[in-house]
């Protein structure tokens, strides 16, 4: 079964989750902002009932999860992702309306809504060369780490921005 974006929740947000062969589109689509629960190997019947129980749309390549998964009382919303390549996969939910009004990026391992840092807060929480060079830091209180911007989600960015105009798909976030 699969679903397309519901035009009555304009401007809403999707919450998602992933399955486990989705590693990388989930930290892709956490780095966008968006919120997406990437849960331990488990049952198929389990993660129907965690994206039903926590109002998620189930990310998946498996086309027979439903089927499987037995009787839930009202599955799910489910996106079938007909690629195995995590870009594409991005293309696929921006171009059916899945990715509309992020938030704040997300931290790609844990989930967790990163927070600003001032430099001053950051000065003695990182190596000396890296504050040195950098002036935009963040926090994230999941990991108790803190991130700055590396050359990693530039090429990211590029990357996205390169595949969906080479495509014509919509950008999926801000940027």
């Amino acid at each position: 079964m699969t679903d397309r974006a519901a035009s009555t929740e304009a401007g809403k947000q999707h919450r998602f989750l992933a399955d486990r062969m989705l590693g990388r589109l989930a930290r892709y689509l956490r780095l966008l902002g968006y919120d997406v629960t990437y849960p331990d190997p488990c049952a198929d019947a389990i993660l129907v009932a965690m994206a039903q129980g926590e109002g998620r749309v189930l990310l998946t390549r498996d086309r027979g999860i439903l089927e499987r998964s037995g009787p839930a009382g009202g599955n799910p919303r489910v996106v079938i992702l007909r690629s195995q390549a995590a870009i594409e996969q991005v293309a696929q939910l921006a171009s059916e309306g899945w990715l509309r009004s992020p938030g704040p990026p997300r931290c790609a391992d844990c989930n967790q809504a990163l927070e600003e840092m001032s430099a001053s807060e950051a000065r003695h929480l990182v190596p000396p060369y890296t504050f040195a060079v950098h002036s935009h830091f963040m926090y994230c209180r999941g990991c108790n780490r803190v991130l700055w911007e590396g050359s990693h989600p530039e090429r990211f960015r590029r990357l996205i921005d390169g595949y969906l105009q080479d495509t014509g798909m919509p950008h999926p976030g801000p940027g």
